[in-house]
């Protein structure tokens, strides 16, 4: 049979004879394509999450050791700062952070020592990332040495020989009544040598507890019994109340720290002032010259009768000479009087109490 539709079964054909199928995998293929970026993108935050977070970490790791450094020096700052009357807080700006220093007193060990424990937290924050500050937090026991010196002898002479002639008069014994200040009455030596020897002229000037001499028989074995540092005393780094001047008109009850560092500091009846006395190279003594307090100097030196006549001179306390190192020696003559007196002594060198830290001892809070 012939016909148009003759040859197709029936079936219609397109105009160009092509055959039209749906498909399905078109789909499938978008619905892969987004699961893929959505899980890329995740990938993606959860990288930048985990780098972010490692730096955050870095950072704060960095804080934290920051701190622990900055607890540290301000420890280190307080131990050498606080000389005389301390602070029991103080803050101190250190690397862009602050350390708080606090001290709590622990025992009364004798009248030369307290025990404290130190306290220091360091606080610190990375200027560029906003967050808690870190902080860490150290300890340390210190021993407060209240006094400028260990009271050995009412003289000592670090290098150097000593005569003594009969007419001085050196005496160990307290001169201090009963009741004028709290510390222990007690008795020392009249005078310790270093380097050098004593030898009497005559009579019997020495006054104190036996044996009335005590030898160390060198320079380092002295300064380690009075507990003195003469290198910091004499440093311009090292503060005073007063540098080469003579303040006169103290109250009563103040005993400051004064430092002379001329060539020749000449001291007569005319000399004010009381305490603490440090002369870095010669003190040269005049008549009528008196003191009350302490005296550490280079050397003394008095001259001699025969171009001056008598001089006469009064040191209530202690006196410490021959710290130059230079063995200059000494004569003690008529009615050169040096005599220990605990109260004077405890008050003026109470002026150069200073912490001394206690080994092995320092710990941090966990």
């Amino acid at each position: 049979m012939s016909g148009p539709g003759a040859g197709h079964n029936g079936r219609g054909a397109g105009p160009s004879g092509a055959e039209v199928v749906d498909d399905d995998r078109g789909g499938f293929v978008l619905a892969l394509v987004v699961l893929l970026l959505f899980g890329i993108g995740v990938a993606a935050a959860a990288g930048y999450q985990i780098v972010f977070s490692e730096a955050l970490l870095s950072v704060h790791a960095k804080e934290t050791q920051t701190a622990l450094a900055i607890a540290r020096a301000g420890l280190r700052s307080y131990i050498g700062k606080q000389v005389g009357v301390h602070d029991t807080l103080v803050t101190y700006s250190i690397e862009g952070g602050d350390a708080v220093v606090s001290a709590r007193l622990v025992a009364e060990l004798d009248d030369f020592r307290t025990l404290y424990l130190l306290r220091s937290e360091g606080v610190y924050t990375d200027p560029t990332f906003t967050g808690s500050a870190a902080r860490r937090t150290v300890y340390q026991y210190a021993v407060k040495r209240e006094v400028a010196l260990d009271h050995m002898a009412a003289f000592t002479q670090v290098t150097g020989n000593v005569l003594v002639d009969n007419a001085a008069d050196v005496d160990g014994n307290d001169a201090a009544s009963g009741g004028e200040c709290e510390q222990t009455s007690v008795d020392i030596y009249a005078a310790m040598m270093g380097t050098g020897t004593l030898t009497i002229e005559s009579g019997n000037p020495l006054h104190g507890p036996d044996p009335e001499v005590l030898e160390t028989f060198s320079e380092e074995a002295a300064l380690d019994s009075l507990g003195i540092d003469w290198d910091l005393l004499t440093s311009a780094d090292f503060p005073v109340d007063y540098e080469n001047t003579w303040p006169c008109s103290l109250p009563a009850d103040v005993f400051p720290v004064i430092r002379q560092t001329a060539d020749f500091t000449e001291v007569d009846g005319t000399t004010c002032g009381r305490g603490v006395l440090i002369v870095t190279n010669t003190l040269l003594i005049f008549d009528n010259f008196s003191w009350d307090g302490v005296i550490f100097a280079g050397q003394i030196s008095v001259l001699p009768e025969w171009l001056i006549g008598d001089v006469h001179y009064d040191i209530d306390g202690l006196l410490v000479a021959g710290l130059d190192g230079l063995g200059v020696d000494i004569r003690l003559d008529d009615n050169q009087d040096i005599h220990f007196n605990r109260c004077l002594a405890f008050k003026a060198g109470k002026r150069l109490s200073h912490f001394q830290p206690m080994g092995s001892t320092w710990w941090e809070e966990m």
